[in-house]
């Protein structure tokens, strides 16, 4: 039996989608060959995570840990478990500061600002511009997987039919991801509401969300037909269900432009906004600015129904076929 050790965090200042990702990869790996591991900071968001989608085998941080005593526990749950492979995704700190690690183990890593280790053996990133600015002698013996291909999608993403349109948007998913710090969930719905358009609206909001009771008041005062859903399972299902959605340009965009939804993205991030013009340009998804967006646009396109016609490639299957190389 192999075993891997995940490393990750989730809370509303860096988003459900680092730790979210390495989920979704730890459901690729056979059971019967992978004993997996998490560990996380103790962070809200994070716990409500994991004790909804895995509850076997987690290690707690306290908030304030420093970086050498995370090292430090890091170390003893490797030698104690006998970790084979680290695998972080890290954005809080530079993934450089953990300095110490032990040298009997395996080493990978999602990293998207080349802050890297120097003993790296798989480094991923899927950010569409990651060959132009990944350093790549910063790990020299790592194998490197750069490009938006290689997004970390969940399973079922894989197995979908052929997507059917309507000729009319009568459904319309919001969807900003796991904590949505800026709560442009809100904001959107609030032009909803001043436009009093009829469509029947589903939000679905993170285990990061902190403003869902001002979302639920506000929209009991309109006269919107809402559904509000939390810490969605399953993803695909919701996206398949709507006729248009609006999204964050994070791992969200990824997933919309995967299920081929017509989608109107918002990078609420500086390192979502290439993506979601190559998405834009590439005629996967509109997009509608980078922390802001147009009022009239984003009403006129609720209106005009629309359908993705292109293929988009993505590769999940390659990282674990690395992952499963390294040991």
């Amino acid at each position: 039996m192999k075993r891997i050790l995940f490393r990750a965090d989730a809370k509303p200042s860096i988003g459900i989608g680092d730790l979210m990702s390495l989920i979704n990869l730890s459901f690729y790996l056979n059971p019967r060959e992978w004993e997996c591991f998490f560990m996380i900071k103790s962070y809200p968001a994070a716990i409500k995570l994991v004790n909804r989608v895995r509850k076997r085998n987690i290690f707690f941080l306290d908030e304030l840990i420093s970086i050498e005593s995370e090292v430090s526990e890091i170390n003893r749950v490797v030698q104690i478990y006998g970790i084979d492979v680290l695998f972080f995704e890290i954005t809080e700190q530079r993934l450089s500061q953990y300095i110490g690690l032990v040298n009997n183990v395996k080493k990978a890593c999602v990293n998207f600002n080349s802050y890297l280790l120097e003993d790296l053996d798989l480094v991923v990133n899927w950010d569409v511009e990651a060959d132009q600015y990944m350093c790549r002698s910063g790990a020299p013996n790592a194998k490197f997987l750069l490009g938006y291909e290689y997004v970390i999608l969940p399973k079922q993403f894989y197995e979908l039919q052929e997507r059917k349109y309507k000729d009319k948007i009568c459904k319309l998913l919001i969807a900003m991801g796991g904590a949505d710090e800026f709560d442009f969930t809100m904001k959107i719905v609030e032009v909803l509401i001043e436009n009093n358009i009829e469509i029947d609206l589903n939000i679905i909001v993170g285990s990061g969300y902190e403003n869902k009771a001002q979302l639920e008041k506000a929209l009991y005062k309109s006269q919107l037909n809402f559904t509000i859903k939390q810490d969605v399972s399953n993803m695909l299902g919701e996206y398949i269900g709507c006729d248009l959605a609006i999204g964050a340009g994070g791992l969200t965009a990824s997933e919309l432009v995967a299920s081929k939804t017509p989608a109107l993205l918002i990078a609420t991030y500086e390192h979502q906004i290439s993506r979601c013009k190559f998405f834009s340009e590439k005629g996967f998804a509109t997009y509608l600015g980078f922390r802001t967006f147009d009022k009239h646009q984003l009403i006129k396109s609720v209106k005009e129904p629309r359908k993705v016609l292109k293929d988009v490639f993505f590769n999940t299957q390659r990282i674990i076929d690395e992952v499963y190389a390294l040991v």
